[in-house]
């Protein structure tokens, strides 16, 4: 697969005069590009395609044969709407490539024959909504049927991710009766991804699931026991007995901490990355548990470069060695970044992160990274924009629970009990 990149960042907005596809005079928001050249997501599009195949944007087909292009600007505004994060993702077909744009500038180019941009989210399934119903109408009840809010509730969701008529008018006929080939709009909204297609059809599934099928990091905090955090991790590891590869990275837990949430087989087959720079022990290093077999310590690092480094290469190793692909096969655990949080600047953190986090997704593996800490704190709620996901624990009055806060899509769940699966 052939990808190209340009990213639409605005150094400057202005307001110009415009004439819709329509035949209406409006005033509409262009998007200003480094060197002066003003591009709006439509403009964009079409020149990134005739700066590829060599040929003047006039001899291409009108953009406005496929989506209506107004629509498409309202939908990537990024500066008018610059809290709505990751969403829309919009894909399309238009002069024999797909085309994939972001709400933060990108477009995307790829071959035509390549998997749909969102082909990973087979966690999606069609929603029967009455097809008679205006188009909001529909998205609306689409999204009431999978939550416990009503359609108020649920359309001042979809207002604060995407501007909902916008996506309507994306496919809607021409004013000559003419209909669209059409875009496929994909936002995520309390704790729901949903995909609004073409011809009108609605799918939804939950967000927390596409996570664990196609990967992600999370984050788990909460000042709780060690022991509600192994009850928690063992969830994020997946199902015992499962074809998964698992690596632990350990920075202030000794190796007993793989033996008590893998099954004895799993945990003989777990890779380990031992941080040098703890307070343990050697002697503490060993497992207590008695075992016949240990799990393989791959690496020791004595500081965080070398403990980036052993991540990245493991999750390598790992990839290469995988016969076959599934649902997060891979699953991460680092436990905790306590040491590094106390010991290093949050800059020299944040980057760690980054790196760490952007091996996982191109692993298309599951990292979960333990800060047994309240939420509150400065730590968390500077390190949390790194994380798709984070799980806050707690032990309330009916015992452990847990509560998940979905980033891409700004929800947080209610509270619900943290069972032990072992």
């Amino acid at each position: 697969m052939r990808e190209l990149f340009v990213r639409a960042t605005p150094t400057q907005v202005q307001m110009t005069k415009d004439t819709s596809r329509d035949g209406r005079d409006q005033f509409s928001r262009r998007r200003v590009m480094d060197g002066g050249v003003q591009m709006r997501s439509g403009v964009a599009v079409v020149k990134r395609i005739a700066d590829e195949t060599g040929v003047s944007p006039m001899e291409l087909p009108q953009l406005n044969e496929t989506v209506d292009p107004d629509a498409l600007d309202a939908l990537l505004d990024s500066v008018e709407r610059s809290n709505r994060g990751a969403w829309p993702v919009v894909t399309f077909s238009y002069a024999n490539r797909r085309v994939r744009l972001t709400a933060d500038g990108r477009v995307t180019l790829s071959d035509p024959d390549e998997p749909s941009a969102i082909g990973d989210w087979s966690h999606v399934s069609d929603v029967d909504v009455a097809r008679e119903n205006d188009a909001t109408v529909r998205i609306v009840s689409a999204i009431a049927v999978h939550t416990d809010h009503d359609r108020a509730y649920v359309r001042s969701a979809i207002a604060d991710t995407i501007d909902l008529d916008a996506v309507v008018r994306l496919n809607a006929h021409r004013r000559n009766g003419v209909p669209r080939s059409g875009a496929t709009v994909a936002f995520s909204t309390l704790g729901y991804d949903i995909v609004v297609r073409p011809d009108g059809t609605i799918a939804a599934g939950s967000t927390l699931r596409r996570l664990k099928r196609v990967g992600g990091n999370v984050l788990v905090v909460g000042a709780v026991p060690d022991d509600l955090v192994d009850v928690a991790s063992t969830r994020l590891l997946g199902d015992r007995g499962r074809d998964r590869h698992h690596l632990f990275a350990l920075l202030d837990r000794d190796i007993d901490a793989v033996w008590t949430r893998l099954s004895p087989g799993d945990a003989s087959n777990a890779h380990v990355v031992d941080y040098a720079a703890t307070a343990r022990s050697a002697a503490s290093a060993q497992p207590s548990i008695d075992t016949d077999t240990t799990p393989s310590i791959v690496a020791e690092p004595d500081d965080i470069d070398g403990l980036e480094e052993a991540i990245d290469s493991t999750l390598r190793t790992i990839t290469a060695d995988e016969t076959e692909s599934g649902p997060a096969t891979t699953r991460l655990c680092v436990d905790s970044l306590r040491p590094i949080i106390e010991d290093r600047d949050i800059e020299v953190v944040e980057r760690f992160l980054e790196s760490v986090c952007g091996s996982v997704k191109a692993a298309s593996a599951l990292g979960h990274y333990v800060l047994p800490i309240e939420r509150s704190s400065d730590a968390v709620r500077r390190l949390e924009a790194s994380f798709d996901a984070t799980v806050e624990l707690r032990v309330g009055e009916s015992g452990a629970e847990q509560r998940w806060h979905l980033h891409e899509s700004n929800y947080t769940t209610d509270w619900f009990a943290l069972r032990d699966s072992r």
